[in-house]
């Protein structure tokens, strides 16, 4: 099925973000995902550590591990903050709303506009198209630090796994009547 066109530029719509508004089908709450941090700066120094340690002769194919995130994203969304947004999300199946209004809590990070902190925690919140319906459905993402933070290469984030889904139907007109 081809993908719905703006009919002012004649753009396809890409995902969530580039309807006017959208009518929110349905929600689900998904397992939380398990993940490995191998790229951050914390999972460096764990593995840096680690090979130092070792005799030499240890060394060859000695790889990372990572570092186990399940348990800190599992508390992330068990946070007030995590919670209070995905009820929101959820009372607003079956209303026709703008995309914006289903982004997380302001604020967002400094670099990454997309990505939300969770207060109190290392990890962010975003809200993105899901890889095999883009133009159907979208993922609540939990993020942490990724390679190059603060370095030369700049800052980046790096996905662990989506933690909610919401479909949708996006809507070309600005009003819901037909």
């Amino acid at each position: 099925m081809p993908r719905p066109i703006c009919p002012c530029c004649q753009r396809p719509f890409r995902g969530i973000m580039d309807f006017p508004r959208v009518r929110l089908l349905t929600f689900e709450r998904l397992p939380i995902p398990e993940a490995v941090d191998t790229m951050s700066e914390a999972a460096a120094e764990k593995w840096l550590a680690r090979r130092r340690k070792a005799a030499p002769n240890d060394l060859h194919g000695f790889q990372s591990d990572g570092i186990n995130m399940t348990p800190v994203i599992e508390q992330a969304c068990n946070s007030e903050w995590v919670i209070d947004y995905l009820q929101r999300l959820s009372s607003l199946v079956g209303k026709t709303v703008k995309p914006a209004g289903l982004l997380p809590p302001k604020p967002h990070h400094r670099i990454f506009k997309w990505a939300h902190p969770i207060p109190d925690t290392k990890l962010f919140l975003s809200l993105g198209d899901a890889d095999d319906e883009p133009t159907k459905s979208a993922e609540v993402q939990i993020h942490c630090d990724g390679p190059n933070l603060g370095s030369a290469g700049g800052p980046t984030l790096q996905r662990l796994g989506p933690i909610a889904r919401v479909g949708f139907k996006g809507l070309l007109r600005l009003s819901s009547r037909r």
